[in-house]
């Protein structure tokens, strides 16, 4: 087989995503776009980055509808189309496409369980616990800092020992990658200022801090890695301090922690690579990068590997509350790695023989690997 030929054939391990959810027809209709970007853009404007418009492509292609992605009528039709589907149905046969064994998804977005997910495919659905939302769910029901700490530790131990394979963090969301040091005293302080002005979203940076290593020790306990968010994400995402260059000092402090940087943390990619080929514990998703910056996403692949050693990229789709975004990222990402490949080889760089070895690993057996499925 050729190089495409081998990527368009091996089934995908997808490393990080997010379960489905449901939509209402008006959701469709007249909201369809917002989620196809990060950003809280005006409709008008959502309507026009390039990844709608690819799934504007892919609805055209199920629906057999003929026209130009440009023409606002068909997108009406589309809409109209795609509004009154069989949610199961439709979600199946658009993660069937894909040619993906493996799921695994976060458990703090969409409200749709991993458990609930399943419902919606047929492939293997792993769930990764977020940090942030256990620890708030844990700070109404205990006063004191240690009851606290140990229910904190007990909630990722007993999810490590049952169905979960990873610990995911939003820390980049919440006071950025630059995380500080564990310091005990530091907080049971914050503990005691955030419980006595408690308003469901845990933001103070020393008990975040701390919470982030108490994971990276259970984490290695566990044999499990952690992912982080790194790059462009929700508007409450601060731009500088998701490059994960800032991690340095907790990549550092935990060296015996798989830490998965995620995101190929877009636009920082550079850098992203460089953290992933300077540190052993450091691995590189590329998800939401591609397909968000459709495209660009062979600029994203060919950027990763430029440092990365490829037994650390991993392949990730990122999809969240909507099917088509699964269909994207497999599309995009497929064809981003063949033609970065291609190129590896026509260069001189590799042999065709190595880049298929290159694809498997990157599409699947990395993430086999590190996440122990």
């Amino acid at each position: 087989m050729t190089i495409r030929e081998t990527i368009e054939t091996t089934a995908l391990i997808d490393n990080h995503a997010h379960p489905v959810e449901p939509l209402s027809e008006t959701d469709v209709r007249e909201r369809f776009a917002r989620w196809f970007t990060e950003g809280d853009l005006e409709y008008r404007d959502a309507r026009h980055t390039f990844n709608y418009r690819a799934a504007l492509g892919v609805l055209a292609e199920r629906f057999d509808v003929d026209a130009g992605p440009g023409d606002d009528a068909f997108e009406r039709e589309l809409l109209e189309s795609r509004a009154t589907v069989d949610r199961h149905e439709y979600t199946r046969d658009c993660i069937a496409s894909t040619n993906t064994d493996v799921i695994l998804t976060d458990d703090g977005f969409p409200d749709t369980s991993p458990a609930e997910f399943r419902e919606y495919t047929d492939a293997d659905v792993y769930p990764l616990l977020r940090l942030e939302a256990l620890a708030e769910s844990l700070i109404d029901d205990h006063a004191e800092f240690g009851a606290f700490e140990d229910a904190l530790v007990d909630r990722m131990e007993s999810a490590l020992e049952g169905e979960y394979v990873a610990l995911k963090t939003i820390v980049a969301y919440r006071r950025g990658l630059n995380v500080g040091t564990a310091d005990r005293a530091d907080a049971r302080a914050a503990f005691a200022d955030v419980r006595s002005g408690w308003d469901g979203r845990l933001e103070h940076p020393r008990l975040l801090d701390y919470v982030i290593h108490r994971a990276c020790e259970v984490a290695a306990d566990y044999d499990a890695p952690i992912q982080f968010h790194a790059g462009f994400g929700d508007p409450d995402a601060h731009p500088r301090y998701v490059d994960p260059t800032h991690l340095v000092a907790c990549i550092e402090a935990h060296p015996e922690t798989s830490i998965v940087v995620l995101h190929g943390a877009y636009p920082y990619v550079g850098q992203a690579g460089y953290v992933t080929a300077t540190y052993p514990n450091v691995y590189l998703d590329l998800s939401l990068a591609v397909p968000f910056a459709q495209h660009g996403s062979e600029r994203v692949v060919s950027t990763a590997m430029e440092l990365a050693p490829t037994t650390k990229l991993l392949y990730g789709s990122d999809g969240f509350s909507v099917p088509e975004l699964y269909v994207l990222a497999a599309r995009r990402f497929r064809d981003a790695l063949a033609s970065t490949l291609e190129g590896a080889v026509a260069d001189g760089i590799v042999t065709e023989s190595y880049a298929e070895t290159v694809a498997e690993n990157v599409l699947r057996e990395n993430a086999l690997g590190l996440y122990d499925l």
